[in-house]
């Protein structure tokens, strides 16, 4: 076997374990214990104090579009905030990618308005949508975090 078809035996092995790895992680993540305790462990504290992690549904849809679906996989959860009639979302983007992906807060932002364009058409106020992306890259994460860093102009953005 020569050099090329060594690498491209490589790449498709490595597609198929990535593509396994995502299914075993969504396949955890379905369960609202384990949902709960995944919350738990990697919500920011503030955000931890204003929701019920032991009160999750598992919402059903997905936001990802079919061209990114063999790198992504999405999960939505309904969480109960505490002290509030109404429920938060928290969006959960796993991302199974050997590198840091520059455009992702962008991304969540518009998964983020494609779920909030579901809720406005049922009732008049929208509900807190909680975007967490879970990389398991083998360097440190240096992209973007959030929107307004990809602008130009960050503070003029904002």
């Amino acid at each position: 076997m020569g050099h090329k078809e060594k690498r491209q035996d490589l790449i498709g092995k490595e597609k198929r374990s990535g593509a396994k790895h995502d299914a075993f992680v969504k396949k955890v993540l379905e369960n609202p214990t384990t949902a709960g305790g995944f919350l738990e462990e990697f919500l920011p504290i503030d955000i931890k104090k204003k929701l019920n992690l032991k009160k999750i549904r598992v919402e059903k849809e997905t936001y990802v579009e079919d061209s990114l679906k063999t790198k992504l996989s999405d999960m939505v959860y309904a969480v109960e905030m505490k002290g509030e009639e109404e429920e938060a979302f928290v969006y959960c983007l796993v991302e199974h990618q050997s590198s840091p992906d520059y455009w992702i807060s962008l991304r969540l932002w518009k998964y983020t308005l494609l779920l909030l364009e579901r809720h406005m058409k049922h009732k008049e106020k929208l509900p807190v949508v909680v975007p967490l992306v879970l990389y398991n890259g083998k360097t440190k994460y240096r992209s973007p975090r959030i929107l307004w860093e990809l602008f130009e102009v960050p503070s003029f953005a904002k």
